[in-house]
């Protein structure tokens, strides 16, 4: 498994079009040992969610990723893969198999931790620094060896990402090329750092609009200042971003409501799928990622957003109570 890392990483890297001493330091750096030094910290991971949970319309009740272990019983995963689950499973690089509850998740950076549900010590992999990333560092993504194969990958850009489940980043971290099994997927440096986490395949990862299919990996350091709330509570404890339950996207210059979640504070409200969002807080609103803006920096959850929005071509006002995203989602044991 190793030798074919190796093979696939140098292949990569050539199609990447990585200067020759690039790809012979980050070769040279990473030895066979250190791979499977890597691979020992890293996990599949199932899960099995109740059909009647709040994401099981949206992400389905099975779902499939991987994780990294970040201390000797923690592990860090993408939140989508575990939130809501009743059933983990844990699929260790020696090849057991261990049953796994959730810890904690950040519906604002996207984080999900879990753990083995009996002590198990575990090989860890340090958080490193995902502000100090150099353009032509070679990255590793590194899936579980149960659910694909390793790639060299170069971060490409970061800019802001808005996705219409509520979604905002700063600045993530796009990569290139992509690699198919990004969900809850470790970026590594070669120190075998933790940089990133994967989130999503993108087909623009270069620059918005362009043809440059790669990934999107959620920054390592939004994970160090909530760490501890999510270990000790659940959730994080400050900082927690509005929750409206709208769906929505950009279109023709607009923000439209695609869809109202039943229970949440829009849909509570009165607003209706096709509803053209004009303002927040009387602050106009042409594209997702300054409605997120505008709404994030009003304040944390709990507090009242004023909605300005056109339903055929006829002008209303709403009045919402924004709430926190995990008052509205099925809560685990653990929590």
């Amino acid at each position: 498994m190793v030798n074919i890392f190796l093979k696939f990483l140098f292949f990569q890297s050539k199609v990447f079009l990585l200067s020759t001493f690039v790809i012979q330091v980050a070769i040279a750096e990473v030895t066979q040992d250190k791979i499977t030094e890597y691979y020992d910290a890293i996990v599949s991971i199932s899960s099995k969610v109740p059909s009647d949970a709040r994401s099981a319309l949206s992400l389905g009740t099975q779902r499939e990723g991987n994780g990294v272990v970040i201390d000797n019983n923690l592990i860090l995963t993408i939140g989508y893969i575990v939130t809501e689950a009743s059933e983990i499973e844990i699929g260790l690089a020696d090849g057991r198999s261990l049953p796994g509850i959730l810890v904690g998740y950040d519906h604002t950076s996207g984080f999900g931790i879990i753990r083995p549900l009996f002590k198990t010590d575990l090989v860890s992999l340090k958080l490193g620094d995902s502000d100090k990333i150099q353009l032509d560092e070679p990255l590793f993504v590194m899936p579980s060896k149960r659910r694909g194969v390793g790639s060299v990958a170069k971060m490409v850009s970061r800019r802001p990402f808005s996705g219409w489940w509520e979604y905002y980043l700063d600045k993530p971290i796009f990569t290139l090329p992509a690699n198919e099994d990004w969900g809850g997927t470790p970026l590594l440096n070669t120190d075998g750092e933790i940089l990133g986490v994967g989130s999503l395949f993108v087909p623009d990862a270069a620059s918005e609009g362009s043809f440059s299919p790669g990934n999107m990996f959620v920054p390592i350091n939004l994970l160090k200042p909530i760490l501890d709330d999510l270990i000790q509570y659940g959730r994080r404890q400050s900082d927690i971003k509005p929750y409206l339950g709208i769906t929505s996207e950009d279109f023709a210059g607009s923000v439209v409501v695609r869809r109202v979640r039943e229970g949440g504070p829009a849909f509570n409200a009165g607003l209706q799928a096709k509803d053209v969002i004009t303002a927040v807080n009387g602050v106009l609103v042409s594209t997702l990622e300054k409605f997120y803006k505008v709404i994030h920096g009003s304040g944390s959850a709990g507090i009242t957003i004023n909605l300005s929005v056109k339903r055929q071509n006829q002008p209303l006002e709403f009045t919402l109570k924004s709430i926190d995203r995990l008052d509205l989602l099925t809560k685990p044991k653990s929590f």
